[in-house]
């Protein structure tokens, strides 16, 4: 059985015969190489008793690695001291963060993780040179405490030295700081991936000791693999020591996820399953049932919502130039509307469904929180230190911020470059850093205060103030979401009873809360796992939250479309159209070139749901559709129609016209008033029943735009 006192024979078998060149390499370009990367496949294909050695006793062993090392570079001509950095841990070495206990002390791991926060980088003292006062002789020690200086007990007279001893005041060591080997040190706080956190659990969080060309690495945000060797030190309360323990992770090595939404395993059956699901006619309808099917299916306005909410998860392909600057794929959206229209709701399920989705709510959240923050004293020693906020924490996913207008201005203005620029910059306490915010973000909000919390008709003749008028935003910041839905509260008898009927059906669906607890009953959402269709409480097929996140990963790595000429033309026209016609109208969410990008980030969207590399002109109109469709509802712009708006005429001009009729009848009368027969005879002229009379009527009474003091009697409010 291999010893540990037999691990610097091997290494150096193990580096003679596998990597003599390499080691030669590293030794003439020392000391801009320090480390010798080394995966440990390649040692265990080697010898794996060996293997199993170092993953039991790594400290010791590897430092022998270490030593072998140097004497290597030694007899080939060079003075290098390089450090071996050993990655690829094998499976069973694999741990998360919640997992590393008392059995895991001073072995080899391997963790999963976000990093949340990095302390400064200071000097360590790696190897220490002392100096005893009374003969002048130096001794050598290592230091691998980081938390406690090591000094000579005595000055040894075999190494000829006077034999004194430093207790009883016979001699005393200087230490010599300026001959000493001194090394970079960080300290880093990672925490657990959220997809490994349990509902209502918090995240484990662990402090990591980075060292030498490891300090300095990592930044707030990143996800990464860490190879290393949990350790612990005595918990101290009130200057005493305690029979408790925190454990700390020294780090030896780590890897960075670059392959986006790495964590989103996909097996080849899931991936033909995918590819056949793109081909379905109703591709689109089965994603529309697929997003909260708690929310009711088959409302007009929701259902275009619910495909928006689908573009954003997919997005468009973000680029950089030779310029340096980058173009920005994901898209913003913005939902303002009256309370109890399920915002929140929908803020909730995509947050959980997105890969790497974050909620948070603006009314509890600062800008810190949101973006990235300098704190001081996270690790004890009174610096600064950079913590990642909720958007860093999202980056490559999606971010909802519920009470988006619960923000303070100073809280706003910081989201300004975190959307557009996505990367935030932090200058404080003298930490100066740039972290990258690569995620969607969709912002729930509710209409202001002064308006009583609900969306306000729109002004006659002013429609471009409608928007400006229900929320407390600035204009910049509204400019950078590319879509904005308005959400009324309307009083339709029809679609009342249909939500309502859809809620109790819902809710007998669902399994009591204390059943689940108490352990008689199962997760609602362990039984769909592995599983890829369901069925709503209509009793139609829809994908299952799993599924959902395992398509959009895999679209999102592998599809990146590109806009030909016929598409861009579309886009193109349209936009110029629009800037001729909104010329002077002072639209509130003005139509500049944000504007064509954000439809293009539609379409490349869309073409991506569908697994094309390239955008076709049908994604563009459907990206035209989309914008139309919200500025109509903002009133900003006429809608007209077409075959991809999916909304009919009648629809679209119901409102508008019987209001228009209305108007004309009562500004008619002598009284100021009009009856309703007058406005159902008006309206049968424009093709109009008296169902959507009725319909129209109720609905400009419920906003206040109407009035009826008596039964059939109507008057402007």
């Amino acid at each position: 059985m291999l010893q540990v006192h037999d691990s610097a024979a091997r290494w150096r078998s193990f580096f003679e015969e596998t990597c003599a060149t390499e080691i030669s390499t590293l030794a003439a370009s020392w000391p801009s190489q320090t480390a010798f990367v080394t995966n440990f496949s390649t040692i265990q294909a080697w010898n794996t008793a060996f293997a199993e050695l170092i993953l039991e006793h790594p400290r010791a062993t590897l430092r022998n690695a270490d030593t072998v090392l140097a004497t290597l570079c030694s007899e080939s001509g060079y003075e290098a001291d390089p450090r071996i950095r050993v990655i690829g841990l094998p499976p069973d070495a694999l741990h998360k963060l919640r997992d590393i206990s008392s059995e895991e002390v001073e072995t080899f791991t391997t963790s999963e993780v976000i990093v949340t926060k990095v302390s400064e980088l200071k000097p360590r003292i790696y190897n220490a040179i002392f100096t005893c006062t009374t003969c002048g002789n130096t001794i050598e020690i290592s230091q691998p405490n980081e938390l406690e200086l090591i000094e000579p007990l005595e000055c040894p007279d075999t190494a000829g030295g006077c034999g004194r001893r430093r207790s009883g005041g016979q001699t005393r060591f200087d230490l010599r700081w300026e001959d000493s080997t001194m090394i970079d040190n960080q300290w880093i706080e990672v925490q657990e991936l959220p997809e490994n956190v349990k509902p209502g659990s918090q995240p484990v969080r662990l402090s990591v000791l980075a060292e030498a060309e490891l300090a300095g690495k990592h930044i707030p945000g990143e996800r990464v693999r860490i190879n290393g060797i949990p350790y612990v030190r005595t918990l101290k309360r009130g200057g005493a020591k305690t029979p408790m323990f925190d454990v700390y992770i020294s780090l030896h090595s780590s890897e960075h996820k670059n392959i986006p939404l790495e964590e989103v395993t996909i097996t080849p059956e899931e991936i033909k399953e995918i590819e056949k699901i793109s081909q379905r006619d109703d591709l689109m309808e089965l994603f529309v049932r697929s997003i909260a099917p708690s929310i009711i299916v088959g409302d007009t306005q929701m259902n275009s919502i619910k495909k928006s909410l689908i573009l954003q998860l997919f997005g468009g392909v973000s680029r950089k130039f030779s310029d340096g600057t980058r173009t920005r794929g994901d898209i913003h959206i913005l939902l303002l509307g009256d309370p109890g229209v399920a915002k929140s709701q929908l803020l909730s399920f995509m947050g959980t469904i997105s890969p790497r989705g974050r909620f948070t709510t603006g009314g509890g959240t600062s800008a810190a929180g949101l973006t990235a923050a300098a704190v001081r004293d996270a690790f004890n020693d009174g610096r600064f230190s950079l913590e990642a906020g909720a958007l860093v924490l999202a980056d490559m996913g999606l971010c909802a911020v519920d009470e988006f207008d619960k923000m303070s201005g100073d809280d706003r203005g910081s989201m300004h470059e975190a959307m557009e620029q996505q990367r935030i910059n932090i200058n404080k306490g003298g930490v100066s850093a740039t972290m990258p915010t690569r995620c969607a973000v969709l912002a729930a909000a509710n209409p202001n205060e002064k308006n009583g919390g609900r969306l306000v008709p729109v002004i006659d003749g002013e429609p471009s103030t409608y928007l400006i008028n229900q929320i407390d935003l600035p204009q910049p910041l509204i400019t950078r979401f590319d879509i904005v839905w308005m959400i009324k509260d309307d009083v339709i008898e029809a679609r009342d009873r249909k939500i309502g009927e859809h809620i109790i059906r819902m809710k007998r669906r669902g399994t009591p809360e204390h059943l689940i607890e108490s352990g008689e009953e199962v997760e609602p959402q362990d039984t769909q796992k592995g599983q890829i269709y369901a069925r709503n409480v209509e009793g139609e097929d829809i994908l299952t939250s799993d599924f959902v996140q395992k398509y959009v990963a895999y679209c999102k790595r592998n599809f990146y479309p590109k806009c030909d000429e016929e598409p861009m033309n579309i886009l193109v026209d349209y936009y110029t159209h629009q800037r001729k016609e909104g010329q002077g109208s002072g639209n509130t969410v003005s139509l500049t070139a944000r504007s064509i990008e954000g439809t293009l980030r539609m379409a490349e969207a869309r073409a991506r749901l569908f697994l094309r590399s390239d955008v076709t002109e049908e994604d563009a109109k459907h990206s035209i559709a989309m914008d139309k469709l919200w500025r109509y509802l903002s009133n900003e712009a006429d809608l007209n129609t077409d075959d991809y708006s999916g909304i009919p005429k009648t629809t679209q001009s119901a409102e508008r016209m019987i209001h228009a009729i209305v108007r004309t009848l009562i500004r008619e009368s002598e009284s100021g008033e009009c009856v309703t027969n007058e406005i159902y005879n008006a309206a049968a002229e424009q093709s109009f029943n008296e169902d959507t009379v009725d319909r129209v009527l109720s609905t400009l009474r419920t906003r206040g735009t109407l009035w009826c003091p008596r039964l059939d009697i109507w008057r402007l409010a």
